[in-house]
């Protein structure tokens, strides 16, 4: 059961009527939970019970964790936790590339590690719920997180669907609070609700799916293709990644919005970054936080010397990596970020190279965002081309740029032309219509945004209940834009969100 089918949307209306029929707060947290489950089952089946499994270790840790007092047992129930928790995560999907990586050793010792590889199928959203766990788990154990006493509202925080097959990463104490009191339907949140979701969809029917023919056609077989290609393939696949990822979690932080909960903020206009480590303050935040706060900082962070830094920096940004995907582009993409920090932050501490200021001229800071995100979407190949040399390949023709014009191989020719055709076959008139209708529904959305924003142009986590509190004229000619624009300018096939495999 995906976001973008009449299914969920069925599903979605029961479970509200349902919550709004009930009174007491335990039973509208019974519904969701019920609806949660049932929802991961529509969609991993068998998997469900590996979802229980992950609730009842992260739940039992906690209460344990609550009762013992010494250290060193504490360690080893947190020791035995992570493993168990990390187990299933390292298995459905580490195993093969583990394989893979053993059968590569100079034998003898590959001889006898030879493993077989397994046709093992991934659990959607198997690394958003272990991370939550986890992130619970040592929270309780630092003592910066009161441990839940009720399974029913921590395995609901666990397995909340709008954020449980592709977040954002919740952690216990941005959510258990919320579960405290009874939850409503009233008008500002279900406008406020309604409006993420509409956004998303744009973002994921009308811009993330029609890139996509156009990025598949590129980088089927990128060998062969000149410069422009290449580069028009990576900035169109950075505007596929962004609005597939950030449009589901906007669906997600709709849906939850419906009912007056919240989830994380995870998107903060990531390409207007201004160096590698702004950008990561913006893109993909939860996961972000959660890499710095369970992997970088207790690694040292930036407390033990420099080249202590520079290392801890790599390995966090590998582990961010190998999270994306169990091959080697990730792995080379996680690499090519960690040096991104590292580079940035020499030039900061060794050449004296000020870091972005908001006292900048206008044309700094523009200078600034066209060189960050030239790295960035140099980046995106890595991570959209599994294969090296096909890799390196896109790698140069990126940064070695020619106006090499040749004609591309028919191959390349009719997927483009195919790409062309799937997103062109609307009538001209019904298109230009969209596109106007798509225009005005950015022009309200920017208004929206212009209220909630800070001085600083970074957005508040509270904008949509600003949007809900605005006129109702504006607020109705908003969704009207937005539904006439998804009917008229819908791809012809709309691919499964990009971070259900992640």
């Amino acid at each position: 059961m995906q976001f973008n089918s009449l299914e969920f949307f069925v599903f979605l209306v029961v479970v509200l009527v349902l919550i709004n029929s009930l009174r007491k707060a335990r039973y509208q947290q019974a519904v969701l939970l019920a609806g949660s489950y049932l929802f991961y089952y529509a969609t991993s089946g068998p998997f469900v019970l590996l979802l229980l499994f992950i609730t009842l270790v992260a739940f039992g840790a906690g209460d344990a964790l609550a009762r013992v007092a010494d250290p060193r047992r504490r360690k080893a129930v947190l020791a035995l936790t992570l493993a168990a928790l990390l187990l299933p995560l390292a298995f459905y999907k580490y195993y093969n590339f583990g394989v893979e990586i053993l059968g590569q050793l100079p034998l003898p010792l590959a001889y006898y590690l030879n493993l077989p590889a397994l046709e093992l199928l991934l659990p959607v959203g198997i690394s958003f719920f272990t991370f939550s766990a986890i992130s619970y788990v040592v929270d309780v154990y630092r003592g910066t997180l009161a441990p839940e006493r009720g399974l029913s509202r921590f395995a609901l925080f666990i397995s909340y669907f709008p954020h449980l097959l592709a977040g954002p990463i919740v952690r216990g104490g941005q959510f258990l609070p919320q579960l405290r009191d009874r939850v409503s339907l009233d008008g500002p949140a279900l406008r406020a609700g309604a409006t993420l979701m509409l956004w998303g969809f744009l973002k994921k029917f009308v811009i993330a799916d029609n890139c996509a023919p156009f990025v598949d056609a590129i980088f089927a077989d990128p060998v062969g293709l000149s410069s422009p290609y290449i580069v028009a393939g990576a900035l169109l696949f950075g505007v596929q990644i962004y609005c597939d990822f950030s449009g589901y979690v906007d669906i997600a932080l709709g849906t939850a919005a419906l009912v007056g909960l919240h989830l994380p903020e995870n998107f903060r206009r990531p390409y207007l970054a201004r160096s590698p480590g702004d950008f990561w303050r913006r893109w993909n935040i939860t996961l972000s936080s959660f890499i710095r706060d369970y992997i970088y900082i207790p690694l040292g962070g930036n407390r033990r010397g420099e080249g202590r830094t520079y290392l801890n920096l790599m390995a966090a940004m590998l582990v961010s990596g190998l999270w994306h995907g169990a091959a080697w582009n990730f792995v080379v993409w996680g690499g090519y970020h960690g040096l991104l920090q590292a580079v940035q932050r020499f030039g900061r501490t060794r050449l004296g190279i000020a870091g972005p200021s908001r006292e900048h001229g206008s044309l700094r800071i523009l200078v600034q965002i066209l060189v960050t995100q030239y790295f960035i979407f140099l980046g995106w190949i890595m991570f959209r081309v599994g294969d090296l040399s096909e890799m390196l390949y896109c790698v140069r023709k990126y940064v070695l740029f020619d106006f090499d014009f040749a004609t591309p191989s028919p191959t390349h020719i009719r997927g483009v032309s195919t790409a062309i055709e799937a997103i062109g076959g609307t009538d001209p008139v019904v298109l230009v219509l969209g596109l106007v209708a798509a225009v005005a529904a950015l022009v309200l959305l920017a208004r929206y945004r212009r209220a909630a924003e800070t001085v600083t142009g970074i957005l508040t986590t509270d904008w949509p209940g600003r949007v809900a509190s605005l006129r109702p004229r504006y607020w109705n000619l908003y969704v009207a834009c937005a539904v006439f624009t998804l009917l008229t300018l819908p791809p012809s096939a709309s691919p499964v969100f990009i971070y259900y495999q992640f």
